[in-house]
């Protein structure tokens, strides 16, 4: 190929597919979806065949943009009955690439981002349709709170403290060294969450992906999950926040979010219903569901802040994204956060 979008240095890269794969016609294109990683579609014969993962442009370290790690989870996790994509192998060679990516098989199937990928899940009633895929959303959550992380070979990410506990300090503290600006309702939510904390003690422990949302599953046509990617948020500890972070998700509005879910009018379980069927599936019981919603969004709004620095700093690559509406959103979320806690 003669040309490639930042990030993706076609010549090195196809120097590294040839020798790998005896493949030296390819394309390659940026994935709609991803904000933080920076993912490829890797095209052969017009066919995608392999997808690319790598850190931000400018990326200097840092647990949360760690595509290594993040694809030895998805690798552990490959034998596992959760499902996700099959890891080709993760790459450290300066010499393919200046920084560490995971290549992997195309998984087949759709994400759902917008209300036409919903639609493609057919109507129902029967064993195939909206209300099945959204409980098997759940029943994947599950699963992956069910993994044994030692018996997989992940027992080495426990840490000390409570997931909570950790993220309230290390969210704050990539704010405060990012930010190019002030958001002080950041550090008022903040506070607010470390008050009201529930003991980690009483919650379920385990292997929790920390963005597990519609949009980070890829679904068969008839509404099953074909894998769960973006694992890049993974990490030890209370396993609800996982599900308070779903939850928040339909119920905060997209114009807060920007990303698009599923609601009830659309054919979605109502929230209740999905904590029944995960209470169920799981064997947890559930509680402060409300707080882990707040946590969910003021975790998202952080988030969203390191977005729109790497989009104004130009270290987002040829991600289509206005670095203004990437940032008018966060102290809506923190807002929102503050008004789940009070509600909570």
């Amino acid at each position: 190929m003669t040309s490639a979008p930042a990030g993706f240095d076609a010549e090195t890269i196809g120097r590294w597919i040839k020798d790998k794969f005896g493949v030296e016609d390819f394309e390659v294109e940026v994935m709609s979806i991803g904000r933080s990683n920076l993912t490829f579609t890797i095209m052969v014969d017009g066919l995608p065949r392999w997808v690319l993962r790598r850190p931000p442009l400018g990326h200097t370290g840092g647990s949360a943009h760690n595509v290594a790690r993040e694809g030895r989870i998805m690798a552990a996790l490959g034998d596992s009955s959760v499902p996700v994509p099959h890891i080709v192998e993760i790459v450290d060679d300066p010499e393919v690439l200046d920084v560490p990516f995971v290549f992997m098989d195309h998984c087949p199937g759709f994400a759902i981002n917008t209300p036409a990928d919903w639609a493609r899940i057919p109507e129902g009633p029967g064993p195939d349709d909206k209300r099945s895929c959204a409980f098997g959303m759940v029943d994947t959550l599950a699963a992956i709170h069910r993994v044994d992380i030692d018996e997989v070979g992940l027992g080495d990410l426990r840490r000390d403290g409570g997931l909570i506990e950790r993220q309230l300090r290390r969210w704050l503290g990539q704010v405060e060294q990012i930010s190019m600006r002030d958001t002080p309702i950041i550090h008022e939510v903040h506070d607010a969450l470390a008050e009201r904390m529930p003991d980690p003690a009483g919650s379920p422990v385990g292997l929790a992906h920390g963005d597990y949302k519609p949009n980070n599953m890829i679904f068969a046509p008839e509404g099953t999950v074909n894998a769960v990617v973006d694992w890049e948020l993974t990490a030890v500890g209370e396993v609800l926040t996982d599900l308070g972070y779903f939850i928040a998700m339909l119920s905060v509005p997209e114009k807060y979010t920007s990303i698009w879910v599923p609601t009830p009018e659309l054919g979605f379980p109502e929230p209740a219903e999905l904590i029944d069927r995960y209470q169920e599936v799981s064997g947890h019981e559930v509680h402060d569901v409300g707080y882990y919603e707040a946590f969910a969004m003021w975790k998202l709004a952080c988030i969203r802040e390191g977005v729109y620095t790497r989009l104004v700093t130009g270290k987002m690559g040829d991600l289509d994204l206005d670095p203004e509406s990437a940032g008018a959103g966060v102290e809506d979320l923190a807002r929102q956060a503050m008004t789940l806690l009070e509600k909570a």
